[in-house]
């Protein structure tokens, strides 16, 4: 699993001066970053390499960055898009995260604002993983008690002694093969009855 330190960030906007200006500040935090001018090279990269985070400028030549936040989905499910928008196209960036992108910023932008926006989506994905280690483990731990319950089942099945298990009720939980044997159940399946139901021996109802 990849680590937040080692997290790639993918910044594609057709200006020299923000994708350069975001590349120097998202370095600065340590940050794995790599800029491109177009949402064409953008695609191409995010195709053949993994990042964790796209900053895409949403008004760019060429391929739009609508088209692009749709294609990098469908190769990168998981990657959090945060588009960069104008202030007079704010309606673009809400009908881009209707789209699936996460977040937004709008330019020009100063170095808090996007070291913010991308520090939230870190924190997403840290949440995410910390969620998906706990249900792994989860996961795991019932499968622990699945196999144990199987062992226990074996043995019990195996052993020569009659083995047979109430609750506090008297309703029977559990029996062996030989505890089957000994008090001649043939075809009568005894859980869930109450052992007074399938055992007529005064002396051993008594005793259980």
């Amino acid at each position: 699993m990849t680590t937040l330190e080692a997290l790639h960030i993918l910044v594609v906007d057709d200006e020299k001066i923000i994708r350069e200006g975001a590349e120097r500040i998202l370095i600065k935090e340590g940050w794995k970053t790599t800029i491109v001018e177009s949402g064409e090279r953008g695609l191409a990269l995010i195709k053949n390499d993994t990042f964790q985070v796209l900053l895409l400028d949403l008004m760019m030549p060429g391929i739009s960055g609508m088209e692009v936040l749709q294609e990098a989905l469908q190769m990168q499910p998981d990657l959090l898009v945060i588009v960069i928008t104008g202030y007079a196209t704010i309606e673009n960036a809400v009908a881009a995260m209707k789209s699936g992108a996460y977040d937004f910023i709008p330019k020009p932008f100063t170095p808090d604002q996007l070291r913010i926006v991308v520090r939230r989506a870190l924190d997403k994905i840290r949440l995410e993983r910390e969620a998906a280690l706990l249900r792994s483990e989860r996961e795991r731990s019932l499968q622990d008690i699945a196999n144990e319950k199987s062992k226990t089942l074996t043995i019990i099945n195996h052993m020569a002694d009659g083995v047979l298990v109430t609750d506090q009720n008297g309703l029977i939980v559990l029996h062996n093969p030989a505890v089957t044997r000994m008090v001649g159940w043939a075809s009568e399946n005894p859980l869930g009855k109450h052992v007074s139901e399938v055992i007529k021996h005064e002396d051993l109802t008594s005793m259980l």
